[in-house]
């Protein structure tokens, strides 16, 4: 979130409306731009790049391991705006949210990040990872280094989280340890004997666990799998029984990939939009707050950031802090947006390969 007021809106389309009036029913929003300076914004670009754009960007691809999408961000500087005054709106009806008009000459960066799915860290445990003999008692050290920070991983009133289980508010710190143990019965193949059931069973009678990963049993391996992608953890194994040194199990996890603009993201800002701001980011005093965000959807992102000054325009907090406005958009079935054609494209300069996971910004 911005340093200072900060505003989230989401069309559940790929186009940026113009004109006068386009809806804020709460299973298809509209973002738009009302008419400004005189003239009227119509599926035209707010600025003039300077460079092209789509030779600056073709070919960059986020990997399968990938956790930021910003690591193929491409940036250009210095655009040449082609509008004064800026203001977005969700809604022309009932009880529209709104930006204050914003001057291009306050903006200082626009950027966009492609979706990019999450998922959890993984880890994979053999059977020759352990060191012993069958029988041998196993125990395990789970070290979490890092809990998750998302709204939704923690409470998640609308239902529109991915998550199976809400993350444990027990286990919600920094440098947390868990043990757990469980008696090997054949350590030539996991598969084989009760090694599955007492490995299961010690993950899911763990109150901590059994809401942190889900166990999955393929041939001779062991594989967790956190439920939160935000987990990142550590997992040392020790042989209790026959006292043998532990076995680092570290470098058998898969990093988490948090990715940008999946549902539980999309509606975990627009909740932490709303308990920041009780709802006074809309232009009129708050009624009713429907929820925009869609379950399942897959949303691209647009985060614009502007000074202001401070106390003679809009702002909480003294000049030098940036205000921020989020645009949040998909394509109108819910699916990634894959290719150009919605006017958000017009708009901002985007290009086809700016859709592949990659992403690109604007600074001045």
């Amino acid at each position: 979130m911005g340093s200072n007021l900060s505003q989230v809106f989401i069309a559940n389309t790929s186009s940026l409306e113009s004109g006068s009036t386009f809806t804020d029913i709460a299973s298809t929003p509209e973002i738009g731009i009302w008419d400004l300076d005189g003239k009227a914004w119509v599926d035209s670009a707010l600025y003039k790049a300077g460079v092209d754009v789509t030779d600056e960007v073709a070919g960059t691809t986020a990997g399968a391991t990938t956790d930021a999408v910003s690591d193929y961000l491409t940036t250009v500087a210095n655009p040449l705006w082609l509008y004064n005054n800026l203001q977005f709106v969700q809604g022309t009806a009932n009880n529209p949210i709104a930006t204050p008009m914003i001057n291009t000459r306050n903006i200082r960066s626009i950027r966009h990040d492609g979706f990019l799915a999450s998922a959890g860290a993984i880890v994979t445990i053999s059977d020759s990872d352990f060191v012993g003999s069958a029988g041998d008692e196993i125990e395990l050290k789970f070290v979490f280094k890092k809990s998750p920070t998302d709204y939704n991983n923690f409470y998640d009133v609308d239902g529109l989280s991915i998550f199976s289980k809400q993350f444990p508010l027990s286990a919600a710190r920094n440098h947390f340890i868990v043990n757990i143990s469980f008696v090997v019965s054949n350590l030539a193949d996991v598969s084989a004997g009760d090694t599955p059931a007492n490995f299961t069973a010690a993950i899911n009678d763990n109150p901590v666990l059994s809401k942190i990963f889900t166990v999955d049993v393929s041939g001779a391996d062991l594989k967790l799998t956190a439920i939160h992608p935000g987990v990142i953890f550590e997992l040392i194994s020790t042989n209790l029984t026959s006292g043998a040194d532990p076995v680092d199990q570290s470098a058998m996890i898969t990093a988490p990939v948090l990715g940008s603009g999946n549902d539980w993201q999309v509606a975990g800002d627009e909740a932490r939009c709303r308990s920041r701001y009780g709802n006074f980011n809309r232009m009129y005093l708050p009624e009713n707050m429907p929820s925009y965000t869609n379950k399942g959807e897959k949303y691209d992102k647009i985060t614009i950031l502007y000074e202001h000054n401070w106390p003679t325009s809009t702002g909480i907090a003294p000049a030098g802090t940036l205000n921020e406005v989020v645009l949040y958009y998909t394509s109108a079935d819910g699916s990634v947006v894959t290719t150009t054609g919605g006017t958000f494209d017009d708009a901002f300069v985007l290009s086809t390969q700016t859709y592949a996971e990659a992403g690109i910004q604007y600074v001045w």
